[in-house]
């Protein structure tokens, strides 16, 4: 039997025994049940890791399904910063492989030297990647990555924009629309070893169900591309330091062509900036010069205050009010109002804004979006500024008329010339129209929120009647230079000087042409605008060319057959003498008709680049230097003589009048009683207003 002191050990054993299972199950269960949670937390942060996947970002797609933007995969070169620390010479020789600087690499990976992960340099070159995958460097690997890659190059560069390395748009359409472009992204688990190499990925990784939606444009690859082509050309021809253009259909609105010169290219969009690359049709807003003279007559033909035929005194290019002056570089005497639109009179204009009234023409410009966004879509568009009507004077109001003292974007001038082509009808203009699913589906774009309607904004007669007078611009106007053969063009030019230093710079000026082909049938409308060309800066010389040659090629890719029946224009072309005869007429005719007799002045510009008639400059120029600013007007050679009329009948002033180089404005009939100005020296062809009365 065991003895007392034996019970006793075991005894003692069985409780340390005891003990001992325990602490160990105390242990165990603290381990298992209290703190698994934590502790397998922390046993998979060894091991697992979140892994990102970028989405495939849609692509960017032309009116007719070509690519302007799209997705590809690229290697990125990374590395395990613990393991590589291990050799020498490793920076070097990947910094060499991958063609970066060794100093910025070293730095790189110093700074994440207790770290298992680093890019070394992502989206590479197969070229590079295998370069670094040779060097057999421990820690090195290659990962895909997509890569946004843009095809053309700089085409359609500044309207397009670009996205940056993490795969979100950055600028232009990339950035307009990045959500939709850049899908939703996704993240699974990894498990990678302890050298930070990934090993396993759960389940399988469906790219698709995260991948952006393709984006289909209004713009034709083909259309932008010479477009681009004919203002680049442009640019270099006049030294200029810029040009943009846009084309519109009118009868939908949807934006053919946006074209900026400079552009850029965004694979490597790092220069532009510096290069001044933007997209300058509405980024860029200007004083619009006499190519808003369209607004002015369209208000006054709405109005039902102004016809074609009516006549106005444009006083041979002098106006004064205050201590400002209006002038036409070329003066013209009586003209009809067909005639002030095509000898681009500042003057004319001028006396159809005061027959309209201010609350007219501000209603006109608001009408066809002038002074708010077009809602495009594009972010950076500007709304350009219209000083509200409550704040004009005279002054104000005859700048508007002659497109001083505003500014309109390029965009918005395009799109009003639209809504003339369109019969009336103003359509916002489209850049975006649909999105195309992953599955194939289609969806369409919404309506920016500060897009505006499609209105009315004119009435159909009075599209026709402006279509009419603006094919004289082209015919025997300001822009013969525009005209091409087969097709009737409607359209306006404009030489706008530009404000530097809060005055207006007789150096720079905004050279435009906005054309509307075939004007029988509106196909497209086309501004163009160069900025700052050297030498010769008329709208009628430098883009009225660039549109011909840009709706010329249009023309032919649309498949549009030359005009059978061409819009007869309202007036005929008007010839040396035609005036003076026509005022001499008015004595037997209707002496009511001509505006501006004896008190009624004008009031002033302030630098406005007046329009010429091109036939009277010998290099074809559409328009002359800037007007006054606050300055008298320069002298004229009095090279004339008026007579002493009191007294004449009507035919012998009119004879009297002829021999002394005179312009005759008659008033009335019978004998000539007062007369202004008064006889004495003049400048030729200086008119003379006499009043005739019956029993004097």
């Amino acid at each position: 039997m065991p003895t007392r002191w034996t019970r006793v050990r075991i005894v003692l054993c069985g409780l340390v025994l005891l003990g001992l299972a325990s602490s160990v199950g105390r242990r165990a269960f603290r381990l298992q049940i209290r703190e698994a949670g934590q502790l397998r937390e922390w046993a998979e942060s060894n091991y697992l890791r979140e892994v990102e996947i970028a989405p495939r970002r849609g692509r960017i797609l032309d009116r007719r399904g070509a690519e302007l933007a799209s997705t590809t995969d690229l290697d990125s070169v990374f590395c395990n910063p613990r393991q590589l620390a291990f050799v020498s010479d490793a920076v070097p020789r990947l910094a060499k492989a991958l063609h970066l600087d060794p100093r910025e690499l070293d730095k790189a990976l110093a700074a994440k030297k207790m770290q298992y992960f680093a890019w070394v340099k992502r989206r590479v070159s197969s070229q590079e990647s295998a370069a670094a995958l040779g060097l057999g460097l421990p820690g090195v690997s290659v990962r895909k990555e997509p890569r946004r890659v843009y095809p053309n190059g700089e085409l359609a560069s500044t309207v397009i924009g670009h996205a940056g390395l993490e795969g979100h748009g950055l600028d232009g359409v990339e950035l307009a629309y990045d959500e939709a472009l850049h899908g939703s992204g996704m993240e699974v688990t990894g498990i990678h070893d302890r050298f930070g190499r990934d090993l396993l990925m759960e389940g399988t990784v469906d790219a698709s169900a995260s991948a952006g939606k393709d984006l289909v444009l209004t713009l034709d690859k083909y259309l932008t591309y010479l477009t681009e082509q004919a203002l680049a050309a442009a640019v270099t021809k006049h030294s200029a330091k810029a040009a943009t253009s846009v084309m519109i259909d009118p009868r939908t609105g949807e934006i053919l062509a946006m074209a900026s010169v400079p552009g850029y290219n965004p694979n490597s969009p790092s220069d532009a900036a510096e290069r001044g690359a933007r997209n300058r049709a509405i980024t860029d807003a200007y004083e619009p010069g006499s190519i808003m003279k369209t607004v002015t007559f369209s208000a006054a033909f709405d109005a039902g205050k102004l016809r074609p035929e009516d006549r106005f005194d444009c006083q041979m290019g002098q106006m004064q009010v205050g201590k400002y002056h209006i002038r036409d570089d070329h003066p013209k005497g009586v003209l009809t109002a067909a005639e002030v639109f095509k000898y681009s009179s500042n003057i004319g204009t001028v006396k159809i804004a005061r027959r309209i009234g201010r609350e007219t023409l501000a209603h006109a410009i608001d009408r066809l979006g002038f002074g708010r966004s077009t809602g495009v879509g594009l972010p950076g568009e500007r709304r350009g500024t219209v000083r509200p009507v409550s704040r004009w004077g005279e002054i104000e109001l005859a700048t508007q008329a002659f497109g001083q003292g505003l500014t309109v974007t390029p965009l918005q001038m395009a799109t009003a010339y639209a809504a003339i082509a369109s019969g009336g009808v103003y359509h916002p203009p489209k850049l975006a129209v649909r999105f195309v699913t992953v599955d194939g589906r289609s969806e369409p774009v919404p309506m920016p929120a500060d897009a505006r309607p499609e209105a009315r904004v004119l009435s159909e007669s009075t599209a026709r009647t402006m279509l009419t007078i603006m094919q004289g611009v082209t015919e025997d106007g300001t822009a013969k230079l525009a005209a091409i053969p087969g097709y009737p063009v409607a359209g306006k030019t404009g030489t706008a000087q530009k404000v530097s230093n809060g005055r207006y710079d007789p150096s720079k000026y905004l050279a435009a042409f906005v054309g509307i082909v075939p004007a029988d049938n509106p196909r497209v409308v086309i501004a163009v605008m160069i900025d700052e060309p050297h030498g010769v800066h008329y709208g009628g010389v430098v883009a009225a060319p660039v549109f011909k040659e840009i709706a010329e090629a249009t023309l032919r890719y649309l498949g549009v057959p030359p005009s059978t029946s061409v819009v007869a224009s309202t007036a005929r072309p008007a010839k040396k003498g035609d005036a003076k005869i026509a005022t001499a007429r008015l004595g037997e005719a209707d002496s009511n008709a001509v505006e501006g007799l004896g008190v009624e002045e004008p009031v002033a510009s302030v630098g406005e680049a007046q329009e010429e008639d091109e036939s009277e400059i010998a290099s074809g120029e559409d328009e002359a230097g800037p007007a006054l600013d606050g300055q008298p007007a320069p002298e004229r050679k009095l090279d004339a003589a008026i007579p002493d009329f009191v007294g004449m009948t009507l035919g012998q002033a009119v004879r009297a009048a002829r021999r002394a180089g005179v312009e005759l404005v008659p008033d009335g009939s019978g004998i000539a009683a007062t007369q202004i100005p008064a006889p004495g020296p003049a400048v030729r062809g200086v008119p003379c207003r006499v009043s005739f009365r019956s029993g004097v």
